[in-house]
């Protein structure tokens, strides 16, 4: 599971409810949820940086291919010059950081890659709106900038503060660098387009950081709710399928079982073996102990016969009162044989006094095994008729024992 994955941050549904349909103007996150929502910006970004950087460079050309169509005399003369080395250099500030972010370790580092690269393109728009005489060429670049700031804050998934550090720096180090050339800055213009903009533009990203952060929440809790809904059914069809007392199969969880497994053999042309397994003298032992220690009984045999049934196909279950019975798929008579023979060893380990019982001080079960390959047209029944003769077999022959179903056969 990965760290950063919904089901790995410890969510409160209530709290995250009380965030949604709070009236705030920011939606404030906890450091894992809100690292998390980084996370998904980030892998937006990605699949941005593969698929929309050629609307950068088709902007670039625009731009390029714009300015000697409205402005052919303008370009003729040293500002011309200028303005095409501007472009060059911005062009140059572009096509780095989309080689880098092509890279997965740069593209964890993004807002960082984005920021230097940012910064460096709205400084080269900020400095040639000032050195450039000509006034219409001047104003062009300043919608240049305004265009700069407008994508650095809404498209490239910046969180809001990297954003408008970003496009400040930029602004910054632009009108530097102008000063220290000794040119003179055109405050109002500044004022106007590059910070009245940005603060417009944040206004507008802030909005559309919220409700994404908002509809991220809403994702969380809709994940949330689907696994609690899974985590229930799962916990639902299991006690559908479960006994309350032993936590074995119940008795339609093995009739379901042992149909699906015996067609499962027959096409295989594999045996499969049936333990029926009956408590020796239980109604005594109610009797004597009362029912509360006949449970208890019963829930220790439970955990004896799980763990007789070891493999995953190996089923137990509680067939009705004191009878259980386990499927052994793909298992001939001697392999049941050991498995039943285990069974017994286990049970008179437990040591359970009995003082109503005469087969021994403790209690016992009896056991009948039967084992067959699967024939076409025949039902399993056949089977768990042969395992239940059995056991009646063990239970006429004085019980704690196992009698098998092919020697009865045979014997009779």
């Amino acid at each position: 599971m990965s760290p950063d994955s919904p089901s790995a941050v410890s969510l409160n549904p209530d709290e995250i409810r009380a965030t949604i349909a709070g009236r705030v103007f920011w939606c404030w996150l906890k450091p894992p949820i809100d690292q998390l929502f980084a996370q998904r910006r980030q892998e937006e970004f990605s699949h941005l940086v593969y698929v929309g950087w050629p609307l950068l460079a088709l902007l670039w050309v625009c731009i390029g291919a714009g300015g000697r169509m409205l402005f052919p005399q303008e370009l003729n003369g040293p500002d011309g010059v200028l303005w095409w080395r501007w472009l060059g250099a911005m062009g140059a500030a572009l096509v780095l950081p989309i080689l880098l972010l092509h890279l997965p370790t740069f593209q964890r580092h993004y807002q960082k890659v984005i920021f230097v690269a940012g910064s460096v393109v709205l400084a080269i728009a900020v400095l040639g709106t000032h050195l450039l005489d000509n006034p219409r060429l001047t104003q062009m670049n300043s919608y240049v900038a305004l265009l700069i700031i407008s994508i650095l804050v809404l498209p490239l998934r910046l969180s809001l503060i990297v954003s408008s550090l970003t496009s400040l720096t930029g602004i910054f180090v632009g009108v530097g660098i102008v000063l220290l050339l000794g040119r003179p800055v055109d405050w109002a213009m500044m004022a106007w387009y590059c910070l009245g903009s940005l603060l417009v533009m944040v206004f507008v990203g802030a909005v559309i950081e919220r409700q994404e952060r908002i509809s991220f929440l809403q994702g969380l809790l809709l994940e949330h709710e689907s696994s609690e809904r899974q985590r229930l059914n799962l916990a639902l069809e299991r006690l559908a399928q479960q006994d309350g007392l032993t936590h074995l199969a119940n008795r339609r969880h093995f009739d379901e079982t042992l149909l699906r497994e015996w067609e499962r053999l027959r096409r295989e042309n594999r045996p499969m073996a049936l333990l029926f397994i009956d408590v020796d003298f239980f109604k005594p032992y109610n009797d004597t102990y009362g029912h509360a220690a006949g449970d208890e009984c019963l829930a220790a045999l439970g955990v004896v016969l799980q763990h007789a049934a070891r493999r995953p196909g190996d089923l137990a279950a509680r067939y009705g009162g004191e009878e259980f019975v386990i499927i052994l798929p793909g298992t001939d008579v001697a392999g049941a044989r050991e498995v039943a023979e285990r069974i017994l060893q286990d049970v008179d380990a437990l040591a359970l006094p009995h003082a109503g019982s005469q087969a021994a001080a403790h209690v016992t079960v009896s056991i009948g095994l039967a084992a067959r390959l699967p024939q076409p047209g025949e039902a399993p029944q056949a089977l768990l008729d042969a395992a239940d003769k059995a056991v009646y077999a063990a239970k006429r022959g004085g019980r704690h024992r196992i009698v098998i179903h092919q020697d009865l056969a045979i014997s009779a």
